[in-house]
């Protein structure tokens, strides 16, 4: 068990550990002595900058269990701040929402556009009609979101690396519709209650709605619409696997034309994060937006759409208003939906934990090399000053034998000359004594010894 003495390398060890499922692992293929310097480094920088560094993913300042939490951060900080997203989105957005309602259940010939019907609504109701049914709608908005998030997290933490462009597209897909159906399963009634509230003029409320359905018809009246709402579990699925995807495009464009490098590409503001969720609500929206509307007419019962499949109420739209029908209100739904999911994305970037960032990839294996003599190089820093030491004094000597040489060579050169020199010398007298010797022989006069 680590505390608050434990080393920077000591909980790095520790973490590797976790991570891998491995007991005392020497580490995560990084040598030791290269941890030690890279955490004596960051030390440096952290002391002299003041600033948090971390190292191998792990903060040195972070709690230690956050910073050895090999799951990252919990479902709860999670479904918290989106829950408080989702609440603030909703009550910004709420009037939209309204008019969307309105046009989709309302009967063909009673259709007036987006802004025609907010001024109908404003005449008929006055200002507070686009509010009517306020809190049921945060209430159901609340459940709904703290449910999503808690399912997406808690699946996407024990059924994949992260909700990153680590995991594949298909994969996230697949685990994004697991979790809006889950959360489906749980809040449609919360949906259906919050619809006819908010279609009633007279708004009555969460509870009295909620026993005025029951009265209609039991426990199932809180779950029609169900199969769509199944169904439409496609759209959020598409929207936030799209979302991971246009980041990673984010990220990529970030290293190659802005020069960013690969962490500091992977930290988006909330601005881009809520762009990039208004951009793929809208291609989900598009894509699912039938469905959409076939759910909206079972859930508030209109146009006598009650206890009909779909494809009845498509054939029954199409005949009364032709198959751009199918697409009634989609101005109003892409507005409140982008805006919403824009909205909500960013508030909750800004106050939830960060996004899992993509880990880089691991690199490829490299075969050990063989050593056939002596053993493995080593990095010490003492004993390659030693070896410099042992090299700077074979040079001094070798230099010191070559001038002996030299001096050897030369004595031996100057002793032969000096023999040379006395040789001469000798031959000269012997030459000096010969000429005069002929000259007395000439003269016929012998000189006296």
């Amino acid at each position: 068990e680590l505390s608050a003495s434990t080393s920077p390398q000591r909980v790095y060890l520790s973490a590797c550990n976790m991570a891998t499922g491995q007991k005392d692992s020497p580490s995560c293929g990084v040598s030791a002595q290269s941890l030690q310097k890279e955490l004596e480094a960051v030390q440096e920088r952290q002391l002299r900058d003041d600033v948090d560094i971390p190292v191998a993913g792990i903060p040195l300042s972070a709690s230690l269990p956050a910073a050895l939490s090999a799951n990252g951060p919990s479902a709860l900080a999670h479904a918290l701040a989106g829950t408080i997203a989702s609440i603030v989105s909703e009550l910004v957005l709420f009037p939209v929402d309204t008019v969307k309602i309105i046009l989709q259940t309302a009967p063909p010939g009673e259709a007036m556009g987006f802004l025609g019907t907010v001024n109908r609504v404003v005449r008929e109701r006055g200002v507070a009609g686009l509010y009517n049914g306020l809190r049921t709608s945060l209430l159901k908005e609340g459940v709904h979101s703290f449910n999503f998030w808690c399912w997406h997290t808690t699946i996407f933490t024990h059924f994949s690396k992260g909700d990153n462009s680590k995991t594949s597209p298909g994969k996230r897909l697949l685990l994004n519709l697991c979790a809006k159906q889950l959360n489906w399963l749980c809040t449609v009634p919360f949906e259906v209650v919050a619809s006819v509230n908010q279609m009633d003029p007279k708004s009555p409320g969460f509870f009295v709605t909620a026993m005025a359905l029951y009265k209609q018809g039991g426990l199932g009246q809180f779950y029609r619409g169900l199969g769509l709402s199944l169904l439409l579990a496609s759209n959020p699925a598409i929207m936030n696997t799209l979302i991971t995807s246009f980041l990673r495009i984010a990220a990529v464009v970030k290293m190659s034309f802005f020069g960013y490098d690969y962490d500091d590409a992977r930290e988006h503001s909330s601005g881009l994060i809520g762009f990039v969720a208004t951009v793929a609500k809208f291609v989900a929206t598009v894509a699912t937006y039938p469905l959409i509307r076939a759910k909206v007419l079972q859930q508030a019962g209109a146009a006598g759409s009650r206890g009909q499949s779909p494809i009845e109420i498509w054939r029954g739209i199409i005949a009364a208003e032709g198959w751009p029908g199918l697409y009634r209100g989609l101005l109003a739904v892409s507005y409140k939906t982008m805006l919403w999911n824009g909205l909500m994305m960013g508030i909750k970037s800004a106050l939830g934990p960060p996004r899992s960032a993509t880990p880089p990839p691991t690199p490829p294996p490299i075969a050990p090399a063989v050593y056939w003599m002596s053993r493995e190089p080593f990095h010490d820093d003492l004993a390659a000053e030693k070896l410099d030491e042992i090299l700077r004094f074979l040079q001094r000597d070798s230099r010191s034998s070559a001038d002996e040489k030299i001096a050897q060579r030369v004595h031996a050169v100057e002793s032969q000359l000096t023999g040379v020199s006395e040789q001469m010398t000798e031959i000269r007298g012997l030459l000096r004594e010969l000429v005069v010797k002929n000259q007395r022989a000439q003269n016929g006069a012998i000189p006296q010894a």
